[in-house]
């Protein structure tokens, strides 16, 4: 079977789209699949060889005009061309084909159209019930999505198929031995919150620290706050403001961390804190529970569906609100272990390799 996935150029917004290409990838090639690239074949004028292809499409989407000729037009001679047999539309948009397609809704506010979103969801949003007619199966990340979806397009239930974020087998629990370890090589051997940010989203950076100089105040000792960035590395506007905190020494920004690193910083984490930009905005979260390490987050649906009791979620947006639950975990060593013994009892839900095979056989079996 030759299986497209389409992408979008020079995005970073679409983190759903983004986890699931790697898993899929990565599936591909046990399968006995090749991984290709459209752009490749192109620029090497190479043919598509072999029925068991795996191909990427990065098209240009930065305007309208640009979308829909790409997904109206062009995607649609790409698929005769290559004699594709199924597409994995990752944008929550479907091509104007008779081609077997998946549809992601790989954001909560694609069911809510705003012109303050990002061109791509507008698009999507607007469109939302024709793209849904027009496709075999749905793909989301949580059960809210999935009855949002169910309750606002009249979907059929087993069309949508829920699949959520996991992680690979090197986020696991550690012993507290080990954990003696990672503190001395990132924490100067002492106790540490840590959290997942963007690379260079001032506001989110600021009112972190801001909340975490509020527990600073109060406890009066030498917890550190290790971030670790989204994608590789912090702006240097994001080190910059850091220069003029009055806890920077407290704070460390752990750039280009291996993924076995970011797994044992995770795992070693006094907690977890989640400040997240949209509500799809999970993975951090699937890594704290299968680190069974606990998680202090604002409030969101699917944070609630995905954490259970091993989360303290903060309703009110501020970081006042957030600084106060940290002074709560800190000071309730019970409820520190009560939540990471439930987030062991999670991570039961989002074990990858079994996500991963569903995700397979969705791709292969749906005709």
């Amino acid at each position: 079977m030759r299986i497209a996935v389409i992408h979008h150029n020079e995005d970073l917004s679409n983190d759903y789209a983004a986890y699931l290409s790697t898993l899929l990838d990565n599936t591909a090639e046990e399968n006995g699949y090749a991984v290709k690239d459209y752009e490749q074949l192109l620029r090497f004028r190479e043919p598509l060889q072999g029925e068991n292809v795996l191909l990427h499409i990065i098209i240009p989407a930065s305007g309208k005009f640009s979308l829909r000729h790409w997904y109206n037009v062009k995607l649609s001679k790409i698929i005769k061309k290559y004699r594709l047999d199924k597409v994995l539309c990752n944008y929550g948009i479907s091509v104007n084909s008779n081609i077997s397609q998946l549809l992601l809704i790989p954001d909560k506010d694609l069911l809510h159209a705003s012109k303050e979103m990002l061109l791509w969801k507008q698009y999507a949003s607007k469109h939302l019930k024709k793209n849904i007619a027009k496709v075999e199966m749905i793909l989301t990340y949580s059960v809210v999505i999935k009855n949002a979806l169910k309750e606002l397009t009249a979907t059929e239930e087993q069309k949508i198929f829920m699949l959520p974020y996991t992680v690979n087998e090197l986020f696991k629990p550690m012993e507290w031995h080990d954990k003696l370890y990672i503190k001395s090589r990132f924490a100067e051997n002492k106790e540490y919150f840590v959290a997942v940010l963007p690379d260079d989203n001032e506001k989110m950076f600021t009112e972190l620290l801001k909340a975490f100089s509020k527990f600073k105040k109060w406890q009066q000792s030498n917890m550190q706050l290790l971030l670790l960035p989204k994608e590789e590395s912090f702006s240097s506007r994001i080190e910059d403001k850091l220069t003029t905190y009055k806890y920077r020494d407290d704070v460390k920004l752990i750039n280009d961390a291996e993924n076995k690193e970011t797994a044992d910083i995770i795992a070693t984490a006094y907690a977890l804190l989640h400040t997240p930009f949209s509500d799809a905005d999970l993975w951090p979260i699937s890594a704290a529970l299968q680190c069974s390490t606990p998680v202090i987050g604002f409030y969101t649906e699917s944070m609630q569906e995905y954490c259970g009791k091993a989360a303290i979620l903060v309703n009110e947006r501020s970081h006042e609100a957030f600084g106060d639950e940290l002074i709560h975990l800190y000071k309730d060593e019970t409820l520190r272990n009560q939540m990471s013994e439930a987030a062991v009892e999670r991570a039961q839900f989002y074990q990858q390799k079994e996500n991963a095979a569903k995700l397979w056989q969705l791709l292969i079996n749906q005709a």
